[in-house]
């Protein structure tokens, strides 16, 4: 039984999302609404070899995030550092515009907790992404199939890549989102 399901067993923690594709679960403990627009705080849960956050490595351009392992492995590179997480070690502060991605190299489950600080539209775009999975929408590495979905996504996630200019992302996710919704793709959510 996993560490999450005994946490389970001692307090209703919150709203719990499954990600089909991938076998990952996230469990919410405070949202943008109970913070008042503060943070977003959630257990993820990593499958074993779970690496669809391992690349490419990706910053948030408003957001600050922290990874604390409760159970198992956690692979973490920030910046230019890579960490293996562990119960007991500190937590790491991943600063805005900081490339990083996280990954289980393990044949266990991980569990961490993660805080996002302002959350932003990150919920909404977590939600998505976990309603497009059970759908069979997103591939084993967690990218919708349909680039139409994956525009919706992204405008919700403050996430970018090294390679291009994160304003000119920005841009592109923010007019193909409203391309994809016009022609009726975000109706489904």
């Amino acid at each position: 039984m996993s560490l999450l399901l005994n946490l389970r067993k001692l307090k209703f923690l919150g709203e719990i999302l499954y990600n089909s594709v991938t076998k990952d679960s996230m469990e919410f403990i405070q949202t943008a609404e109970s913070t008042n627009g503060r943070m977003t705080e959630f257990y993820l849960t990593l499958a074993p070899k779970a690496s669809w956050a391992k690349k490419p490595r990706h910053f948030h351009s408003h957001q600050t995030e922290t990874f604390k392992v409760i159970s198992g492995e956690l692979n973490l590179t920030a910046g230019t550092k890579h960490y293996v997480l562990k119960p007991g070690d500190q937590k790491v502060i991943v600063d805005k515009f900081t490339l990083h991605s996280f990954w289980n190299a393990t044949d266990d489950e991980v569990v961490f907790h993660a805080e996002i600080f302002p959350p932003r539209n990150i919920e909404k775009g977590l939600r998505v992404m976990y309603e497009l999975a059970s759908k069979g929408k997103v591939s084993k590495s967690n990218i919708p199939h349909n680039p139409f979905y994956t525009l919706i996504l992204m405008s919700y996630i403050d996430s970018y890549f090294a390679f291009i200019p994160w304003k000119l992302q920005k841009l592109v996710f923010r007019l193909g989102a409203k391309f994809a919704r016009l022609l009726g793709y975000d109706l489904l959510f």
